[in-house]
């Protein structure tokens, strides 16, 4: 079965810091667990908090002035749908760009890339199109619909569970915890890099995801393919 193109991400691992994978570094492009160095703070007419600012220069070791570089250069690109929100590249060529111009000396970074399974791509491009006029296309989306398989050299990780809020930001299952219980439920394996295993049904898992009674975030639910670009 093929697998199609929703995003390329440029992530920082960080140690998780609640429930019972504390203390773990979970390869997902979820940026409520990771950093990214591509998110809303790059975009010139996006309000980001002092606080959260301040952080964002000290995790990526930027100023003011790297940040504004840094947004002149991301406006063309979302212009040029190079780019998507909130934090996708298009295309690795992009990413790489945008790495070896702003992040030339950073060490501690990750490219992964998210694949969706081709029996899945209809119902998926319906549950996250734009509702209205007034609001653009989310970043994987835009990417998922050109239905591009990827052919750079990558590593396959594993499996992640994304929840796709309209906004195009991305949570994964470990966002609630959720690991030991889908361990004990269907029996699932979950690798060195926090990631599962292959599972022969995605079905009944992805009902019990998507079932708001079982306390997820209303949003729709999604298995995904992560790999990590060779650099």
């Amino acid at each position: 079965m093929n697998y199609y193109i929703g995003a390329y991400y440029l992530i920082k691992l960080k140690a998780v810091d609640y429930g019972t994978i504390k203390g773990s570094e979970i390869f997902t492009c979820s940026s409520c667990i990771n950093d990214s160095f591509f998110d809303s703070w790059a975009i010139s007419w996006v309000s980001t908090e002092k606080s959260e600012l301040e952080r964002i220069k000290t995790t990526f070791n930027l100023n003011d002035k790297n940040i504004k570089e840094i947004q002149v250069w991301v406006d063309k690109k979302l212009d040029d749908e190079k780019l998507g929100w909130v934090n996708t590249f298009s295309d690795l060529k992009t990413l790489t760009e945008y790495k070896e111009k702003f992040f030339p000396n950073e060490s501690e970074f990750e490219t992964l890339s998210i694949t969706f399974p081709e029996r899945e791509i209809n119902k998926t491009l319906e549950s996250i199109k734009q509702i209205d006029s007034q609001s653009g296309e989310i970043g994987i989306y835009n990417n998922l619909k050109k239905m591009n398989i990827a052919h750079e050299k990558s590593e396959f990780l594993g499996y992640d569970i994304i929840g796709i809020e309209i906004s195009g930001d991305v949570h994964s299952f470990h966002c609630h915890d959720l690991s030991n219980e889908l361990k004990e439920k269907f029996g699932l394996l979950i690798n060195e890099f926090g990631l599962i295993e292959k599972v022969s049904d995605w079905d009944k898992i992805m009902e019990f995801m998507n079932d708001q009674e079982n306390g997820f975030e209303p949003v729709p639910w999604f298995y995904v393919k992560v790999n990590k670009i060779r650099n």
